[in-house]
């Protein structure tokens, strides 16, 4: 069974969901020219437009994908039924799902640089995230075929609720 490092897939999933957010939003506002749209004072604009509903929206894609990274099925379920009180938030709930500490301060760390390659309107290269994304061994292994799967996932749905978002805002 092939591992690979937590902080690595954690940072990927990031990415992934920025990209693919991203990507579905501004994809699905109407321009005369498509390339336009992807010019970096447009995606800053149409990004700012939607400042709000982005943590929202990571959240809740997240919340699954960053579970399945530390929790078996059924432990999650249990994690999730003894931790849910009346006034639990999503942001709560991705605490639960981070585990530890180190887990949620490293993705504190790359979802914060990923927002601020945003707001400036550009999403980091392939390259650049290579040698930028938050490091934190400590995450310890996960198996590749199921960090596969998280990632894959994260793209469509990323995607989807992106697209549904800017169809909302209509």
């Amino acid at each position: 069974m092939e591992q690979v490092n937590k902080d690595k897939v954690l940072a990927m999933l990031i990415k992934t969901f920025f990209r693919y957010f991203t990507l579905g939003i501004v994809e699905t506002q109407s321009s005369d020219n498509d390339m336009e749209k992807f010019e970096p004072q447009n995606i800053k604009r149409t990004m700012l437009n939607h400042y709000e509903s982005i943590s929202q929206c990571f959240n809740t894609e997240a919340f699954y994908a960053i579970s399945r990274m530390n929790y078996k099925a059924e432990e999650i379920e249990q994690e999730i039924r003894s931790f849910i009180k009346e006034d639990t938030t999503q942001m709560d709930l991705i605490r639960l799902a981070c585990k530890t500490e180190a887990f949620y301060a490293t993705m504190v760390e790359e979802y914060k640089r990923n927002f601020g390659l945003l707001l400036c309107g550009r999403l980091a290269t392939q390259n650049e995230h290579e040698t930028a994304y938050t490091r934190c061994q400590i995450l310890g292994t996960m198996d590749m075929h199921t960090a596969i799967d998280i990632i894959s996932k994260m793209t469509e749905s990323a995607y989807a609720v992106g697209k549904k978002l800017l169809g909302e805002r209509r």
